[in-house]
């Protein structure tokens, strides 16, 4: 492939417009001309029927590629170039004064396309070349016919033309040849990145697999950890629970103690009623033996006075109604005795049932102590059971925790350890991959630069072979006027073979160069 760079720099640079296919474009490209040049419609219509025509001539690269760009959605035939050759085969339009290039400020500049190098295809390349040889042919064969001598340079001239073009199309054939092995080699490289690729993507594949076994493990220590906590939790809320309990039965027995020490106290009280009541029991008692030896004494004593009454029965009759009223007296004081005795009996009896009553509650009392004692011990031994079972399972999630903590740092160094081994192997292979890759640029820039200088000395020949040509014509055109003048009865041929299109004044005039 021929690569053409041009040179994007000066004012040399012309848009030509070529022939259209059909009515419509034509109408559609002149409304176009009319709309952004500002000329009548008939006129723009006369300019597109004169194709090839150069429109613009006498701008830089990036003007003529944003006219291009400007016109490109109404015809795609427009071609931007700065071809001597193609210039000297189109129409030109005349303009009376400069166009005004204002419509260009409504593009975006955004959307303008990149300059890129033109490339110019081997097919175009050698159709150029065979239509500039049929030119040359066509004029050397209008000149053979006034010279000899001229059809003799001609034939001379067509046949190193003809050789040229052989030679190119071989070295075209070459290139075309080596671009082929470039693509394949590039094919071969893409390939082999290709591959590449997928090694790292199953490298990636592989790390996202660790990655997900981390966050694995990650969540498994997260689930155990919460677990630990949810334990320890539990733990801490019983431990508090049985302290509460603890708290709230020992407040319980404090109550119960002060209820049996007040209960004690109370019995206590009751005890020593018991005793004075004993005491006056028992004071009544004397009293009523007393009174009794008072009354055997006084029986006694009334049997001895009776017996002197009797002896001195007449003396003392006197003394008979006062020692009955005595009598009388005393019943009265022994029916009085025996009440107050019956109703100290019966205080007794209340005051001893009273005592039993308390003696019974005061047993049920111990025995209901012995029994709530019995029962928190049993308790305080449930709960000491079960803080040692927590305290055991703490002990075994902290273990299980710490190992965990291990197997994930084993993993962690066996990762960092298989990474850096992956990562020198991949450095490696990647070095001697970029070594290889660097050598075949190295290779394919000196192919390059070769390739490079003999299309310069093919330019060049190619630029003596034109210059030479354009001397040839000018030694024809001399022999032509020589014979002109030493013939002077032959018909004058005009030498000026262009055209010229003029459009009317204030409109764009069109002539062939």
């Amino acid at each position: 492939m021929v690569n053409r760079k041009p040179q994007l720099t000066g004012q040399n640079w012309f848009i030509v417009l070529n022939p259209l296919k059909s009515e419509l474009e034509r109408s559609k490209i002149a409304r176009e001309i009319a709309k952004a040049f500002r000329i009548p419609a008939d006129e723009a219509i006369d300019l597109v029927a004169n194709t090839p025509i150069i429109l613009l001539d006498n701008l830089n690269y990036s003007t003529a590629i944003q006219v291009k760009q400007y016109f490109c959605a109404s015809v795609s035939d427009l071609i931007v170039s700065n071809d001597g050759a193609l210039k000297r085969r189109c129409y030109r339009t005349v303009w009376p004064n400069p166009p005004s290039l204002t419509f260009l400020k409504d593009m975006d500049a955004k959307n303008l396309p990149r300059i890129e190098e033109e490339k110019l295809a081997e097919d175009e390349a050698i159709q150029e070349i065979r239509s500039w040889i049929q030119t040359e042919n066509g004029f050397s064969e209008k000149e053979t016919a006034s010279s000899g001598e001229a059809g003799h340079a001609s034939r001379h001239f067509r046949d190193m033309l003809e050789e040229e073009r052989e030679r190119l199309l071989k070295e075209n054939v070459g290139l075309r040849d080596n671009l082929n092995q470039i693509h394949r080699a590039l094919e071969k490289i893409q390939s082999e990145l290709h591959l590449k690729e997928k090694a790292l993507e199953n490298i990636q594949n592989e790390k996202k697999q660790k990655e997900r076994e981390t966050q694995e493990m990650q969540t498994l220590l997260n689930h155990s950890e919460e677990k630990y906590e949810m334990l320890r939790e539990e733990f801490r809320q019983t431990r508090q629970y049985f302290e509460e309990k603890l708290v709230t039965n020992e407040k319980k027995s404090e109550e119960l103690m002060k209820q049996i020490e007040e209960r004690e106290v109370a019995n206590r009280e009751l005890m020593e009623e018991k005793q004075e009541i004993q005491k006056s029991f028992h004071a009544s008692k004397n009293d009523l033996l007393i009174a009794r030896d008072e009354k055997e004494r006084s029986e006694k004593e009334w049997k001895e006075r009776t017996a002197a009454l009797f002896r001195e029965l007449e003396t003392q009759k006197k003394m008979v109604a006062e020692i009955n009223d005595k009598l009388n007296t005393m019943e009265e004081g022994k029916k009085i005795i025996q009440s107050s005795e019956q109703r100290l009996l019966k205080e007794v009896e209340a005051q001893m049932h009273q005592t039993k009553r308390w003696e019974l509650k005061s047993s049920e009392l111990e025995s209901e102590m012995g029994r709530m004692r019995e029962a928190f011990e049993g308790q305080i031994k449930s709960w000491q059971l079960r803080l040692a079972q927590l305290e055991s399972r703490e002990h075994e999630l902290e273990k299980a925790r710490a190992q965990v903590k291990d197997l994930q740092r084993q993993l962690e160094h066996r990762e960092l350890i298989q990474r850096k081994r992956e990562l020198s192997e991949s450095y490696s292979m990647k070095e001697t991959q970029l070594k290889s890759l660097v050598k075949q640029q190295e290779k394919l820039e000196s192919e390059i630069r070769h390739r490079e200088e003999e299309l310069r000395k093919l330019l060049h020949e190619q630029g003596t072979l034109e210059r030479e040509v354009i001397e040839i014509k000018q030694a024809q055109r001399h022999l032509a006027e020589r014979v002109k003048r030493e013939s002077p009865g032959s018909v004058p041929r005009s030498q000026d073979t262009s055209t010229d299109f003029f459009l009317p004044r204030e409109s764009p005039e069109t002539s062939h160069d």
